[in-house]
């Protein structure tokens, strides 16, 4: 009867595994599936604008060899912006794939989030809005890349500044109950935010060479350095009065 008992717990974590196995198949096609088609969206703007430039002068419609150079002197700066958003995308891609890997180490949240509220506080400033940063305790640490970690919560602040002028940010921290992980919260007041992705993809806008990575595009690589941290990114709250993000690490090995 024992026996029989032990081969159905065994059958029954094994079916357990082979469910986990399929939920992080789907979700890790669901992934590649919208980021593929996101960054092809994006590369449609800066494309047309090399192919519409470089028609006029293959026409002869320039007016003089000045704007005929002005027209390659544009393309050529498209084309950087192109391999920009390529490089982006090679990235994500080796991230997902395991090919580029973080160097985990025990992390100071203090100390990180008092790096990244000094890299974005210029630009807080300009657009007329708040960075509050609820200190942390002075042994919160998490097992991360520093410079990753630096990185996904500059993206994600600068992200929300570009949401417009007026409101507040604010990054709290907090152990979680079972205390095997930390929590970094990112809260913006404001009832819009790029966090949120569209449902639909807006038409290709007019290309510009002042144009930054779309949100859709950096908010793909803040996701895959994140979850390549072992960590996790969840909106939590999503209102009229503000959203909440929240990123989940774990806490850093003891030596």
């Amino acid at each position: 009867m024992s026996e029989r008992n032990s081969a159905d717990a065994v059958g029954a974590s094994t079916e357990v595994g082979w469910q986990m196995a399929y939920c992080r198949a789907v979700e890790m096609a669901n992934f590649k599936g919208g980021f593929l088609m996101r960054t092809a969206h994006e590369l449609r703007s800066p494309l047309n604008k090399i192919i519409s430039l470089q028609q006029m002068i293959i026409e002869g419609l320039c007016d003089d060899i000045e704007e005929e150079r002005q027209f390659v002197t544009d393309a050529y700066a498209a084309s950087m912006k192109m391999l920009e958003y390529l490089d982006l995308m090679i990235r994500v891609s080796k991230i997902e794939m395991g090919r580029l890997q973080p160097q985990l180490q025990s992390v100071s949240l203090a100390e990180m989030l008092t790096q990244v509220k000094e890299l974005t506080q210029v630009q807080v400033a300009d657009r007329n809005l708040r960075l509050t940063v609820e200190p942390s305790a002075a042994d919160s640490r998490v097992q991360a890349d520093p410079a990753w970690l630096r990185n996904v919560l500059t993206n994600l602040i600068e992200m929300a500044i570009e949401g417009g002028d007026l409101g507040t940010l604010h990054i709290s921290t907090g152990l979680s109950r079972d205390g095997s992980t930390y929590a970094i919260w990112l809260t913006d007041d404001r009832s819009t935010t790029p966090w949120q992705e569209p449902v639909e993809l807006p038409p290709p806008s007019e290309f510009t060479l002042d144009d930054t990575l779309s949100a859709s595009l950096r908010m793909s690589l803040v996701q895959a350095m994140i979850k390549g941290m072992q960590g996790q990114l969840a909106v939590v709250s999503a209102t009229d009065e503000g959203t909440q993000l929240q990123i989940t690490l774990p806490l850093a090995v003891s030596p």
